[in-house]
């Protein structure tokens, strides 16, 4: 009798973990320090979303909502995977989501999971995003302008920022070439932001002369045991970079577990995320 009633007991338990890890919303912060943010931009609030996977909180997506309405960001960035490769979820989430575009500076790179909706559908949302007022970057940059100061939003749509199979030292410095060239002219003298869905690259992308990295992707390691993360939706065990802030050289990088679930339904001890930066000069 007593085996069974442990057993009901961490049954109930667990079930009431997994909710939690899936369902209730936490908000991470972040400082980001660097002497190119001209002092204009000092104190900037960037919020960062990332891996939605249409998922919903609350009726009407309401306490997401309330969350960013909180934080109140001067600019919201977002990393890709924000709706399933799903036709039924291209018009609804544009609509949806139009509450924070309208009202935020929002700056969209493309992930996997839009990449996966195909040509037809996959332009279909991203017209909708621009009608929204949503500024999409596929492969680029985007001034931000105060006065005379400004600082520079770059991203690379998955394509171009997947990490490659062949990590020769070769392979590398080719696939260093050819996301400078999809960037354009990334400037030492200016603070650059990168926006790249897959974070194992960061090691390449430090070459680029970008000053910070808005990733996600990995799902926090969908698995989290302190700074231990188990496993990447790529079904790759203990991911190097899948969460939290890294610094290389002068390049930080801000990994996003993101907010909903993709291949692999779960999350533990790894809530959904919403990514509040400050800059400073």
């Amino acid at each position: 009798m007593y085996i069974f009633i442990i057993a009901i007991t961490l049954l109930i338990l667990l079930l009431i973990l997994i909710y939690i890890s899936n369902n209730c919303l936490k908000i991470t912060r972040y400082t980001v320090c660097n002497s190119k943010i001209p002092k204009s931009f000092n104190g900037t609030k960037i919020v960062h979303i990332s891996d939605v996977h249409s998922k919903m909180f609350g009726k009407d997506n309401s306490k997401f909502f309330s969350k960013i309405y909180e934080l109140n960001p001067d600019i919201i960035v977002m990393t890709g995977d924000i709706i399933d490769d799903s036709e039924k979820y291209i018009e609804k989430f544009a609509k949806l989501y139009s509450k924070i575009y309208k009202k935020y500076p929002t700056y969209y790179s493309i992930g996997n999971h839009e990449r996966k909706l195909g040509y037809k559908k996959y332009k279909k949302y991203l017209n909708l995003l621009e009608k929204y007022g949503v500024n999409v970057i596929v492969n680029g940059g985007i001034y931000l302008k105060k006065g005379s100061d400004k600082i520079k939003i770059n991203a690379l749509k998955f394509r171009e920022n997947m990490q490659p199979k062949l990590l020769t030292d070769k392979k590398k410095i080719q696939y260093i070439n050819y996301m400078k060239n999809k960037l354009g002219d990334i400037k030492e003298d200016e603070f650059n932001i990168l926006l790249a869905h897959d974070p194992e690259n960061f090691e390449m992308y430090e070459k680029l002369n970008v000053d910070l990295i808005f990733s996600g992707h990995v799902h926090g390691g969908l698995v989290r045991f302190g700074k231990i993360c188990l496993l990447s939706p790529r079904r790759k065990f203990f991911p190097k970079y899948s969460y939290g802030k890294n610094i290389l050289n002068k390049t930080t990088l801000i990994t996003s577990s993101g907010l909903g679930n993709a291949t692999i339904p779960i999350r533990i001890f790894n809530r959904p995320e919403i990514v509040e930066v400050i800059l400073k000069s």
